[in-house]
Formats: structure tokens, sequence, C-alpha cells
């Protein structure tokens, strides 16, 4: 088997499929691959003894690639919809081959060409999967794929125990974090706007990314350059979510959310807004605070409200870690996987040309 991602950076995406590899045991021999030696490198590593190769772009190469490894089949994993084009179309070409995509952005291509080339992959995948419901349903939809057609299966996040929260700090304030790349579809702007509203609470955003120098000239101009932090990227962000009071998640849009789901095991209480695949994570308000997103406001008002009410944060917080550490564990996504996999591999293989719509 082999797992193939055509990235040259760590974010969500490539967490959630290291999350998975540290799951498997040897039912499978795997491998990982893809144009980035030090990433490839990365995720090889999250998992107890994988393979790894490293491929140049261009068809022929990736073709030399499968044909080499010859895996029985090959799951690529999707940052946009139209992301890894060329190992999905040689992969297609394969007869013996079995291929599965797995989208974590449900986006939407408004260049023709690529729209096309992207349905056409499509319709020919043996599994295409999905990290929500909602992004599912939305690929289904700016592709003409075909309700039904894109499966689900969430992300996890491993079971670990909640970090150790740190005595009473002096100063006493409220904290907001924020963990995330720095790009403008995460919304961080919306959070530093917001934070002109709360006078008592400073905010900690943790990633790194190209909006960073935005970001801090923003703080500057609304005068609350002092309460605002940009540390740059952690490798140890589980121990630094035991430094908030309160998580925030004011992204414009979000597959899942797998930072929100790691604030969530750290038992912390969640303001989010209501975009993508989180209200299914937060089962429409039921596990955290929802809000309009691109609304400094109504973030703001959110923030206020649960910063007064110590109480519903305590409780809130215990809940958002039960519903993690009941359906959204690493265990579970792996499961599924495995499930998925035995299945394509069992089922008679499909022609590459098929009737649309396809059947579910």
């Amino acid at each position: 088997m082999l797992l193939y991602a055509d990235v040259d950076a760590v974010g969500g995406a490539e967490i959630a499929m290291g999350n998975l590899l540290s799951t498997l045991d040897d039912t499978y021999e795997v491998w990982v691959a893809g144009t980035h030696a030090p990433f490839v490198r990365w995720l090889a590593g999250r998992g107890r003894g994988i393979r790894w190769a490293v491929t140049t772009p261009g068809p022929l190469a990736h073709l030399k690639l499968l044909r080499r490894l010859r895996p029985d089949l090959v799951q690529v994993n999707l940052e946009v919809p139209w992301a890894a084009p060329t190992m999905l179309a040689v992969a297609l070409t394969l007869p013996w081959l079995r291929v599965v995509a797995v989208e974590h952005m449900a986006a939407r291509t408004v260049h023709l060409a690529t729209l096309l080339r992207t349905r056409a992959l499509a319709l020919r995948l043996d599994q295409h999967v999905a990290v929500s419901a909602d992004a599912a349903k939305r690929v289904e939809d700016f592709y003409a794929l075909g309700r039904g057609s894109v499966r689900v299966i969430h992300n996890g996040v491993p079971a670990l125990p909640a970090p150790p929260r740190p005595a009473a700090r002096a100063d006493g304030g409220l904290v907001i974090g924020c963990v995330g790349r720095l790009d403008r579809v995460k919304g961080h702007d919306v959070l530093i706007e917001a934070l002109t509203r709360l006078p008592e609470a400073r905010a900690v955003i943790i990633g790194a990314g190209p909006e960073e120098e935005a970001l801090r000239r923003q703080a500057r101009e609304l005068g609350v350059a002092d309460r605002v932090s940009l540390p740059g990227w952690s490798d140890q962000v589980t121990e630094r979510l035991a430094e908030f009071d309160i998580f925030c998640h004011p992204s414009r849009y979000e597959g899942l959310g797998l930072a929100l789901l790691e604030a969530m095991r750290a038992r912390l209480p969640c303001v989010a807004t209501a975009v993508g695949g989180v209200p299914e994570l937060l089962d429409h308000g039921r596990y955290g605070v929802l809000v309009p997103p691109n609304d400094p406001e109504a973030l703001a008002a959110a923030l206020a409200a649960l910063a007064g009410d110590p109480a519903r944060r305590t409780r809130l917080a215990a809940q958002a870690r039960d519903r993690v550490l009941a359906e959204f564990t690493t265990e579970r996504m792996a499961a599924a996987y495995r499930e998925l996999w035995a299945e394509t591999l069992r089922a008679p293989r499909a022609p590459r040309l098929r009737p649309y719509p396809p059947k579910p």
C-alpha cells in the first residue's frame, strides 16, 4: 500500500495522515511517497516500519515509482480537490492498482480546465473520501460527481491525556489561544479585530505562514499589539494548549478542523466559526460555541460571554473532551480506513470509464 501527498510543508491534512500511519500494524506493507524529501521523511517517521520514496514531478517519474513499488492500492491525500493530478492520472492508467483520494478542503475552482480535469479524475476513483459530511457534499456539488459518491471518514487524534493546567497566572487576564497556519482562510485577522472589544484579554496565535507580517501590522494599527503574541510554529502544541483559557477557531472555511479537535481533547472550551465541518464536530453548538464567520463583533461577544461564565467554560471543556474520545480518535479513523481498504481490495475492479452519474 502506498500513501502519497504532493506537498512541501506540514499542515492539518498532513498531521491527520501522520495520525493514521501511527496506528497501522503489519497487516499492510506501507510506503509513503511524495515529491518533497523533508516532508516524506517526516511522514514516514509518524509510523513504525514505514518505508518511503521520493519522486520528481512529471508523469514518467510517477509511473516509474508505481511500477517499482507495485502497490495494490494508492491513497492520495488532497489538500484541495485539484491537488496531485499527476499521481492520480498515472495511477488510474494502471489496471492492477486501486486508487483512493481523500479530500481535506472542499474548495471550488473557477478555472474551467482545472475543474474538468478534477472531475474527470474523481469520476474514475475506486474510492473517494472526505473528512466531513459538509466537505463530501460540497465536493460532490462543485464537481458534479453525484450525491453519495464521496464517503465520509472523520479525521482523528490520539486519545492522549489532557495536559495539566498551570497554576493561576499573576495577571489574572484571559488568554485566548489559536493554532493554525497563518493564512487568510484561517481568519486570525477576525480574532485580532475582536480583541479590540475585549480589553482584559490577550491572544496567542501559534502557527507560521504568509500572513504573519500582515497580522502583526493589523495588531499595531488597531492598538492591540501588546496583547497579541505570534510565537511561530511549535512542535509542542499539546503542551501550549494548557496555557489557554479559551480556544478560538475563527476560520473562514474548514474541512473538519484538526486544531479544534486537539483543543477539545485538551479539555478547552471552544469558540469556533460555523463553517465547513465545524458544526458537525461541535454538534451544532452542543460541544462549543458557534459564531458566524467574518464577524468580529459576534466573536467578541461569544468570547466575552464565556470569559464571564467560568462554570460554563468548565462544563463545555469536559463535554468537548468526551466528544473527541467517543467519536474522533485516531483509532476510530484507522478502523474506518482499514475497512475501506479491505472493501476496495475485495471488490471486482470497476471500469475506469463509468457512466454519469456514478452509483453511490
